[in-house]
């Protein structure tokens, strides 16, 4: 194991600006650094910890709602989904439930910003 990381490390140092696999590396480690950075900070700072939890209740509930509708059944598979995503294992929501943001907005931008370059409807005619 520490052979790998020796070997990736070594080649992050001694490559050329051409190689163009690295950025791929480092883009994904920054992207996995921002992912946990989330419940880094909720450990650090009590309120951040309250307020993600808190959103995250409410978008389990919305969600399960969305899915299944009003009834008995949302309230109890939402009650399982919380207890288990928010309760015990709040580092594992809130990294997903970040993740799931920032992909959103990637994505989102991505559309956004090819449709822009592709209809360019500010173009004269």
């Amino acid at each position: 194991m520490m052979e790998t990381i020796s070997m990736f490390l070594d080649s992050l140092r001694y490559s050329t600006i051409n190689e163009k696999g690295n950025f791929i590396f480092i883009a994904l480690a920054l992207m996995i650094g921002v992912v946990i950075l989330l419940p880094v900070l909720m450990v650090a700072f009590e309120p951040l910890n309250i307020i993600v939890r808190i959103m995250l209740v409410f978008v389990i509930f919305t969600t399960v709602r969305g899915f299944l509708g009003n009834g008995v059944l949302t309230i109890v598979i939402s009650g399982i989904l919380i207890y288990f995503l928010v309760i015990k294992w709040w580092w594992i929501g809130a990294s997903g439930w970040f993740a799931i943001t920032l992909a959103t907005f990637g994505v989102f931008g991505i559309v956004t910003w090819g449709s822009k370059t592709v209809l360019d409807l500010t173009r004269k005619k």
